[in-house]
């Protein structure tokens, strides 16, 4: 497993102190989790995009169609990664 080194204010760290109990090191992966997911999920958007084209190009659906079966597939996407997220605490 990789290692990452973050430096903390003084402040912060004095902050943190009050918490003995929380596990910093497992916040900032979830944190960093959280993040990625949020960064997959804009992707997604223009994944969606993409697949509308694709999809309005190379069939009979109208445009519409087309993006309604790509929000649903967005939906679905997101809801089984929300359930993951959820499982780990995240949520």
């Amino acid at each position: 497993m990789a290692e990452l080194k973050v430096e903390i204010p003084e402040e912060l760290t004095h902050k943190m102190a009050e918490f003995p109990d929380v596990d910093w090191s497992e916040l900032e992966r979830k944190a960093i989790e959280a993040k990625l997911f949020e960064l997959q999920m804009s992707r997604s958007a223009e994944m969606r995009r993409i697949l509308v084209e694709a999809i309005s190009s190379k069939s009979n659906l109208l445009e519409e169609d087309a993006d309604e079966f790509a929000v649903k597939l967005g939906r679905k996407i997101k809801k089984g990664r929300f359930n993951e997220l959820k499982a780990l605490g995240l949520v």
